[in-house]
């Protein structure tokens, strides 16, 4: 039997990660310690991910087992130690946001939400906790004044529900990250990095609000309510919140400047 040799090519943004690796090096700035390569066996190809430990490719595996049926993840091939192997996923980029799209993206989030959710209070979780601390980190590193903190404090208190909603979310929904297959048309993700379990349901369609889904929310969120999803609109201000304050300072965190904007916190300050 002719067995052909292993190729393999660096991500396109191999460069791109060197020169945030060395800035890692000087500084402060964080970064996801994470090589992407493409490798072409026996005209077959493949993803292969190179993390920094096991405990975290160990984690992809177990996520993408949850949902191997699902058909909206690449199928998993291996993973070893650190790295995880995956099939590559042939599909359409994304060009423009519309109705069918929506639909299309309420339904994986719909098979998402659906995997094992706990509905528990609120009190006995740590978001309410984490929330404060973000902000609190927020104000110390000078993205809100003293009276903007004061103030989201209150809030916080406001919007916070008695019960949410927690479970699998997938947490990274640019648009880049989503293809459609050539054969039927339907969304498919091929950045498994996103896929996490234990989350407060709905920051991931939080940041697809900021990036692009916003026009399109109620529309959305009635799919998701016609699919029998948990229902998280009713506090979804709270996730909102949850999601901007983490997002910001994470961005202040690996000098994302462009996405540091207080003002994106008016919305949910207490009237004075």
């Amino acid at each position: 039997m002719d067995f052909k040799g292993f190729t393999q090519q660096s991500s396109p943004f191999f460069l791109k990660r060197v020169k945030y690796f060395l800035s890692r090096l000087v500084g402060t700035r964080l970064q996801k310690a994470k090589g992407i390569h493409f490798v072409n066996v026996n005209g077959h190809q493949f993803k292969r991910l190179i993390l920094c430990d096991s405990f975290l490719a160990t984690e992809i595996e177990q996520h993408l087992e949850e949902f191997r049926e699902s058909g909206y993840f690449p199928p998993l091939v291996a993973r070893y130690e650190h790295e995880i192997w995956l099939e590559y996923l042939e599909g359409l980029p994304i060009q423009s946001v519309n109705e069918d799209l929506v639909l299309k993206v309420a339904e994986f989030y719909a098979t998402v939400y659906k995997r094992n959710p706990i509905y528990l209070k609120t009190k006995q979780s740590a978001f309410p906790e984490r929330l404060l601390q973000d902000l609190r980190f927020l104000y110390q590193a000078n993205i809100l004044t003293l009276d903007s903190y004061r103030n989201l404090q209150t809030a916080v208190h406001d919007l916070t529900p008695e019960k949410v909603w927690v479970g699998y979310e997938y947490t990274d929904p640019v648009l880049k990250n989503f293809l459609l297959r050539k054969e039927d048309g339907r969304v498919c993700v091929v950045d498994v990095d996103g896929l996490a379990a234990n989350q407060l349901l709905g920051t991931g369609v939080a940041k697809a609000c900021v990036r692009w889904l916003g026009p399109h929310q109620s529309l959305f969120f009635s799919s998701l309510a016609h699919q029998g999803t948990p229902d998280f609109q009713e506090y979804f201000s709270f996730v909102e919140l949850c999601f901007l304050a983490k997002w910001m300072k994470r961005a202040f965190l690996e000098h994302d400047w462009k996405v540091i904007d207080s003002t994106r916190f008016d919305r949910f300050r207490h009237p004075l």
